[in-house]
């Protein structure tokens, strides 16, 4: 490739770069902030979330309990069978969970992308503010001022 179109598509991930940054930060600040009522607006969400998962851990376990009151008798062979693969299922499943990043590890991450972010929207303000200032300069020099 040549310089010209080089320098565009840096310029080009620069520009994405910061417009990531810009969306993330600002979708934090939203979710951090403190809203009119003193409240943030986070907590609401994670209220509902909380009360929404007791009652279907709560309607769950009723659930279990009825069917496990409704099983005709032929049917307890299956329940057994249920049961040795729910164990199976949960012998599989180990090693998957244990192959998920940490959050430690994820919030780092995200660490990594937002400094990445702020890095490189700050270096694209100061070079733009730079070239501003020269082209104030050019004009005010060519108009005699």
């Amino acid at each position: 490739m040549d310089d010209l179109t080089e320098d565009r598509e840096q310029q080009f991930d620069l520009l994405t770069a910061a417009v990531i940054g810009v969306a993330i930060g600002a979708g934090i600040a939203l979710l951090v902030r403190k809203g009119p009522s003193g409240r943030r607006p986070l907590l609401p969400a994670l209220d509902a979330l909380g009360r929404g998962a007791k009652w279907s851990g709560a309607m769950g376990l009723e659930g279990a309990r009825w069917a496990g009151d409704t099983i005709p008798p032929y049917a307890r062979r299956a329940r057994k069978g249920a049961a040795r693969g729910a164990n199976w299922a949960r012998e599989q499943s180990e090693p998957l969970l244990e192959r998920l990043p940490a959050l430690d590890d994820v919030t780092e991450t995200v660490r990594d992308y937002v400094d990445a972010a702020r890095d490189a929207i700050s270096e694209t303000v100061e070079h733009e503010a730079r070239d501003l200032r020269k082209a104030i300069r050019r004009q005010r020099k060519r108009i005699g001022i």
